[in-house]
């Protein structure tokens, strides 16, 4: 990949589009480049990253739910110069097909099987046919064994998830969406995982850059697979389950990780430069960005202990009850141009005045915009910008049609009757999104509306 000065430019009002360090996308604060990893970095390695945004861009990153890194407010000369900084750096980037698995992958006891090796011949295989050229920009292939870091939630076009099916380990294949939404179409041995997913993928290039995982039928599945696939139906089987990720994990031969995220997934670059300088006077040498917009840093118990104390004081989320951590928002205003609203403001309000109904059972999502970048699927409270207001939406995706379009000037004003809803009909021992559930979609949009007054 070679730095030029006529930086191609992607529009930022597609999301079939994936911006890359090669390929910047346009949005409002300036263009945005990415970059993901296919291993561990160290903390100086990060912190050049760092050094490198405030350098060039507008001193912003990301870390998106992925576990990407955006360098954001960069100017056509600036994302070329940035290319060529980063590249320089020498640091395990991916190139081509995205095939992501944990980030704590080989050092977590907990996982099921270990994904390296499916992910590794999956990638060399990809590359040797030059899959990536011909097949969906947004193409992924998820391969999860399990263990401490959840992917349930990712969207993916082909998914294998490790199982134990009675005394054997298996690999179950999904295609399309997230796991609740997924086809299920059987199970694979280890030995035959790879394999499958290069068939599937070849596939789908067959028919065309704007085939997805979601097209493909059960019968085509199955022919395509052959005798590789194993029906599931009757067979008992463990599916590996995981929570929110942060705080401290134990991890293999001693080792922890200090799981930690920005809010919002977003942190102005000094502060992050600021923690990985910690870090590396811990002695710690391993970080990874990774889902849930989380970093993990890897070093002993004590390291990583002091860490999560010092990311605590400077406002990352270090645990899973963190208010925060369940909310989804996108760049909102000013940084993106389609956005109506300034979604992180929004945010950092919801956080503030509704932390008992967001108690880790729900997600709420604020979108600028009706695309739903930050949170493509259905959430159980969302909220988007609307040309004509406040577009609201319960159980449902921020792409469909609203429930309900509130006044513009009542966005704060919302959230915080959604939070006197709560306590008003809140019992003991129920969740919020139990509660939710059980008081329905119309007694919600009432509240929100104060028509319950």
């Amino acid at each position: 990949m070679k730095a030029s000065s006529s930086v191609p430019v992607q529009p930022f009002a597609r999301r079939g589009f994936c911006p890359a360090l090669s390929a910047p996308m346009q949005t409002g604060d300036g263009l945005l480049s990415r970059i993901a990893f296919t291993e561990h970095c160290s903390p100086d390695d990060l912190h050049a990253l760092c050094t490198l945004a405030i350098r060039h861009g507008n001193g912003l990153l990301d870390i998106t739910a992925r576990g990407g890194l955006q360098f954001r407010g960069l100017t056509l000369e600036s994302a070329a110069n940035l290319e060529r900084d980063v590249l320089a750096l020498g640091l395990p980037l991916r190139q081509g097909l995205a095939v992501e698995t944990s980030p704590l992958a080989g050092m977590d006891d907990t996982a099921i099987c270990d994904p390296r090796e499916i992910v590794s011949r999956i990638s060399e295989a990809a590359a040797a046919l030059a899959l990536h050229d011909k097949l969906a920009a947004k193409m992924s292939v998820i391969i999860d064994g399990g263990g401490h870091v959840a992917l349930a939630d990712l969207l993916a076009d082909i998914r294998l998830k490790a199982a134990r099916v009675g005394e054997a380990s298996m690999w179950q294949l999904m295609l399309g969406g997230n796991e609740d939404k997924a086809l299920r179409a059987g199970f694979v041995a280890t030995e035959d995982a790879a394999t499958v997913v290069i068939d599937l993928l070849s596939h789908l290039a067959d028919l065309g850059p704007n085939a997805r995982g979601r097209d493909l039928a059960l019968l085509q599945v199955r022919a395509i697979c052959g005798d590789r696939l194993v029906a599931g139906p009757g067979m008992e089987t463990q599916v590996g389950t995981a929570a929110s990720p942060y705080g401290l994990r134990h991890l293999s031969n001693n080792r922890f990780a200090a799981v930690l995220a920005p809010a919002f997934g977003q942190t102005p670059a000094a502060r992050l430069s600021f923690l990985c300088a910690f870090a590396s006077s811990l002695g710690m040498t391993s970080v990874r960005p990774g889902p849930a917009h989380a970093l993990f840093f890897i070093g002993d118990e004590a390291a990583c202990d002091a860490l999560l104390g010092y990311a605590r004081e400077n406002e990352f989320i270090t645990i899973a009850s963190d208010p925060r951590s369940s909310i989804a928002a996108c760049a909102g205003q000013p940084g993106c141009a389609s956005a109506h609203i300034a979604t992180r403001e929004l945010a950092s309000h919801a956080a503030a005045e509704c932390g008992d109904l967001l108690d880790g059972s729900l997600t709420l999502h604020l979108s600028g915009c009706g695309k739903g970048c930050a949170h493509p699927g259905a959430a159980s409270l969302a909220f988007s910008g609307h040309e004509e207001g406040l577009a609201f939406f319960h159980s449902g995706s921020v792409s469909g049609v609203a429930d309900a379009i509130l006044p513009r000037n009542d966005q704060r004003a919302a959230l915080s009757r959604l939070a006197r809803l709560y306590e008003k009909e809140h019992k003991p021992g129920e969740n919020a999104r139990a509660l939710l559930a059980r008081l329905g979609k119309q007694r919600i949009v009432a509240a929100l509306r104060q028509d319950d007054r």
